[in-house]
């Protein structure tokens, strides 16, 4: 079975080339791609039987794959870093994943569910995928860190903080630094009302808050005495969003 690799990140295909060389020699990686738009080139030229599609890339996430085929000829396994929450809408819409880090024992899982599966209207599978998704509120994240992943509870995180291509994601314990723009983090969080861009640096949780002061410019005061500026331009939005929710 051919199969095409996609990913942002050059070592996560690497590692995942590796270990389909080695404990699943049947399948046979024949192209790899980083972006969506480079896999829709490769699927088109290369036509492969099986594709290791990524959710959590830049630009277009692996879903947008799926727009530009309204019959997708290759079957998929989806590589994700989401939480268990998550994982109930994968079993809901019989799509297969692979959770990472990737392992072994899973990775095989998935090869030999892929070759028992029979045909399928994988663009419906997708669609109820993603609406079962929408319809779950996501209480952890999954940070890529240097040794792997954490998972950190959302109601623990106190902000999150910009630098430059990085972002420190803060809770009351520790401070994570993540290699993810804080844009990342803003969109992922973009339907949870507790999650407020008060600031072009600072991606904040309303419900860490310790204190609001209209003084020296608009600033917020946290559990861990953090003072965090509110961005003259969000004030009003700022206000009116602590109102609906608190008073």
């Amino acid at each position: 079975m051919t199969v095409l690799l996609v990913d942002d990140e050059a070592n996560a295909r690497q590692h995942l080339r590796s270990l389909l060389a080695e404990h699943a020699p049947e399948f046979e990686v024949i192209g790899e791609a980083e972006t969506v738009k480079e896999a829709v080139k490769k699927i088109n030229s290369l036509h492969p039987n099986l594709v290791f599609l990524d959710i959590e890339m830049p630009n277009e996430n692996g879903f947008a794959l799926f727009e530009y085929f309204e019959n997708p000829p290759f079957k998929t396994v989806f590589c994700t870093a989401y939480a268990e929450f998550a994982l109930r809408a994968f079993e809901v819409s019989a799509v297969d994943y692979i959770l990472k880090p990737i392992s072994i024992e899973k990775l095989q899982m998935a090869c030999r569910k892929v070759l028992q599966q029979s045909p399928g209207n994988l663009s419906s599978q997708i669609q109820l995928l993603r609406e079962s998704m929408a319809d779950q509120r996501l209480s952890k994240i999954a940070l890529p860190l240097s040794d792997g992943l954490t998972f950190v509870d959302l109601k623990n995180v106190l902000y999150f903080e910009a630098d430059g291509s990085y972002t420190h994601v803060v809770t009351l314990a520790k401070s994570y630094l993540v290699t993810k723009k804080i844009k990342e983090f803003d969109d992922l969080l973009t339907q949870n009302e507790h999650f407020f861009r008060c600031h072009r640096s600072y991606l904040i949780n309303l419900q860490n808050i310790k204190k609001y002061s209209r003084k020296d410019g608009n600033s917020i005061v946290f559990e861990n005495e953090k003072w965090i500026p509110v961005a003259r331009e969000k004030k009003a939005d700022f206000e009116l969003l602590i109102k609906s929710l608190y008073l």
